[in-house]
């Protein structure tokens, strides 16, 4: 990790576990296209790695390669960005001759906030059927490692993975300990009220009920590596306490905060199948 001109930097490898022709590049933009578009292009394998990562960015810019493919199909790189988060992806051989897609791995670039590239990372690793840290070949992943930019190693490779994905378990935490305390202002002023037209201890006291059960669904989803899922039921935890709370819009709350998980979030079959990107600037050269 560094920075660069006030911009944090975050470089890290994956194993591409599984690849798909799923994809072009548009021979005249370079921009990345579905299967299906009819303007003179070539094939592109994106693999799992780019894929998952796309799927998990908000809104993210059509992808544009800097380096598109040639006769190696799986050996590119492209750019994009997802509001200020900066994406560069390149897929390279790193075992074998080219032929398999267990000796490929992707150098992943991303600056930004320490913040949104850390749970980019955290969905990815997630999403996957793999460890993307650990090489199918260690061997020649490290010898491939070891000559790129800091002579990098699988353990601090290992280790920058490992240190985004707590970056973003500790948000996580942070999350719950927030509406946990919401939960506690809201219990004291229950005890201390008495029933009215609107609202009564009873009412309140199921909400409660529900609240504290959404809150150990989302810490099951947490532990589980369900960002998403996480996301939701923390979201029904603070509204549960919101409806609870004797003096309503006295609460200090954090409405809109959860409501809509960051990412674009896909189910890993609409992944694997395949995820189009319309380049909004060139719309009329679509279909």
């Amino acid at each position: 990790m560094g920075n660069r001109g006030g911009e944090s930097v975050l470089v890290v490898y994956a194993q591409v576990g599984h690849a798909k022709a799923n994809h072009r590049v548009e021979n005249d933009t370079n921009y990345l296209r579905p299967k299906s578009f009819r303007l003179p292009s070539k094939v592109v394998y994106l693999g799992d790695v780019a894929t998952n990562t796309l799927a998990y960015l908000d809104h993210p810019e059509t992808p544009h390669f800097s380096k598109p493919p040639k006769f190696n199909e799986q050996k590119w790189t492209f750019k994009t960005q997802s509001g200020g988060l900066q994406l560069i992806i390149s897929s390279d051989s790193y075992w074998g001759l080219g032929l398999f897609n267990s000796g490929y791995l992707n150098r992943i670039e991303l600056k930004g906030s320490p913040e949104s590239y850390a749970r980019l990372l955290f969905d990815l690793s997630a999403s996957l059927g793999h460890r993307p840290w650990e090489f199918f070949h260690s061997s020649s992943a490290l010898k491939y490692l070891s000559k790129q930019d800091g002579g990098v190693s699988l353990k601090t490779n290992e280790l920058a993975w490992k240190g985004a994905i707590e970056t973003a378990r500790s948000i996580f935490d942070e999350q719950i300990f927030m509406v946990e305390e919401q939960g506690k202002v809201v219990q004291k002023r229950i005890k201390s009220t008495s029933d009215s037209k609107n609202w009564t201890a009873e009412q309140a006291k199921r909400s409660i009920e529900s609240a504290q059960y959404d809150l150990e669904v989302a810490k099951g989803a947490l532990a589980d590596g369900n960002a998403p899922g996480f996301e939701r039921a923390i979201a029904r935890a603070e509204a549960y306490f919101i409806e609870a709370d004797p003096e309503g819009s006295a609460v200090h709350s954090t409405e809109n905060l959860y409501e809509t998980p960051q990412g674009k979030i896909l189910d890993q079959e609409s992944i694997d199948e395949e995820i189009s990107f319309v380049d909004l600037t060139s719309n009329h050269e679509e279909e």
